[in-house]
């Protein structure tokens, strides 16, 4: 009894595995067209026969771990844009089967590619797992579907779907048909006779290479009540700075910047995050309030993301307010290495040129940016990405200084927050990211 136990429950398992397999693979619908122009001919053969025979060919080599689904419309009903039907659901490939569902096809109607696809997403959509829809049309949409509005809408979607597009025998000469793939992240394809209908749809069926990881290799939200190990804070002054509501909240009122003294309080070095070594990016989403608009110069603020060992070796991108008698605003790379200093900057803003310094002050303190180092090779730029404003009316919303060649750098990842004079600065910073980037 016990062995008859064992042998069903290890059945049922592995039943299990081979189903999460098969759903972590990923799921296809094939939407074949079935409009009535299909029994249009092509070297005397007419284009749902060469359709079929072009799929089959296709399912010869269609990856064992992937299902594969039908759908198609315009076979039952003339003129009627609701004839779309699921012929069957995704499922381990059934070659035999998905054939003869193919042969009962006969074309009739019209062509309605958006809602067939909308309805192959709904489908698709009750496993979370990868999906695609290929569709095989000789016509353009012919029921009023916007194929790019439905494009951008599938891949905004939670679990996206990407669309391959064939276009059989059809000039797409609007783009519809490309708009959808290409919105979605998938191909569209051009066949004009049953050898590139093939050859499309070996390409389309095609496992999709792994996507290389986009996200960052290391992050940190704050989201708790102590910064923690994975932290050191060199020289710390506890009474200026806190973390709350998920921000590291930094203040200070003693001139200094990270790196100008081996004593500089508060310089917050992210030991726990370790960057690759290629290109990356140190990146730093954050709010300060820089002060207001004075009539003879403003407070002198500071924020600074970089990379720091020490006094003498660091790179930092920084935003910082002069105060002087322009009250001008600066993005700014500064190096150190072995002692030795490099920097590279850009003004971004003054109260003057056209420039609201007053709102820019509290687009800074309200909406924030994202301040970053970025290494390109041996090239280093400073980076600033405003959430969704811009220093003047019209103007970009990433800003970046000219590149500093810089051989070797060494340290953590830091966050800096400092003033140039006695008046106070206050930031917070919401997250740091450590992001690898391309070659």
């Amino acid at each position: 009894m016990f062995v008859n136990r064992l042998i069903v429950g290890l059945i049922a398992i592995a039943a299990l595995t081979s189903s999460a397999a098969a759903q972590n693979a990923g799921r296809t619908m094939l939407i074949l067209d079935g409009s009535g122009s299909m029994w249009g001919q092509i070297d005397g053969t007419p284009k749902i026969e060469i359709a079929r025979g072009a799929v089959d060919g296709m399912l010869a080599n269609w990856p064992e771990d992937r299902e594969i689904g039908l759908m198609s419309y315009g076979h039952r009903r003339e003129g009627d844009c609701t004839d779309i039907e699921v012929l069957r659901d995704p499922a381990p490939l059934d070659r035999k089967a998905l054939r003869k569902t193919m042969a009962a096809i006969s074309p009739r109607g019209k062509t309605p590619i958006g809602n067939a696809v909308e309805r192959a997403s709904e489908a698709l959509a009750r496993i979370d797992a990868p999906a695609s829809v290929v569709v095989v049309t000789d016509g353009l949409e012919t029921c009023g579907a916007d194929l790019c509005a439905l494009g951008e809408s599938l891949a905004k979607r939670g679990t996206p779907l990407t669309a391959h597009v064939i276009g059989f025998d059809v000039a797409d000469t609007e783009g519809q048909l490309a708009c959808l793939a290409n919105a979605t992240g998938g191909q569209y394809l051009s066949a004009a006779n049953a050898d590139s209908l093939t050859d499309a749809l070996q390409q389309v069926s095609q496992p999709e290479p792994e996507p290389k990881p986009t996200g960052p290799l290391f992050e940190d939200d704050f989201d708790r009540a102590e910064l923690g190990g994975g932290w050191q804070v060199q020289n710390p002054d506890p009474a200026r700075y806190i973390l709350e509501d998920s921000t590291l909240m930094a203040m200070t009122v003693e001139p200094g910047y990270m790196g100008k003294a081996e004593d500089q309080p508060n310089v917050f070095r992210w030991r726990a995050a370790e960057l690759p070594e290629g290109d990356w990016e140190i990146a730093a989403q954050f709010t300060a309030r820089m002060g207001e608009v004075q009539s003879l110069g403003g407070r002198r603020a500071i924020v600074q993301v970089g990379r720091y060992a020490d006094a003498d070796n660091y790179i930092a991108a920084e935003i910082y307010r002069q105060g002087n008698s322009n009250d001008d605003m600066w993005l700014k790379l500064l190096a150190f290495s072995g002692g030795t200093k490099t920097e590279a900057k850009l003004e971004i803003a003054g109260d003057v040129r056209g420039f609201d310094l007053a709102q820019i002050l509290r687009d800074f303190a309200d909406k924030g940016a994202r301040l970053s180092v970025v290494k390109s090779g041996r090239d280093y730029v400073a980076r600033l990405k405003m959430n969704g404003w811009t220093m003047q009316d019209g103007g970009p919303e990433v800003l970046e200084t000219d590149p500093i060649t810089v051989l070797r750098t060494k340290g953590a990842p830091a966050l800096f927050v400092g003033t140039l004079d006695d008046e106070q600065t206050i930031a917070r910073f919401d997250r740091i990211e450590v992001l690898e980037r391309a070659q």
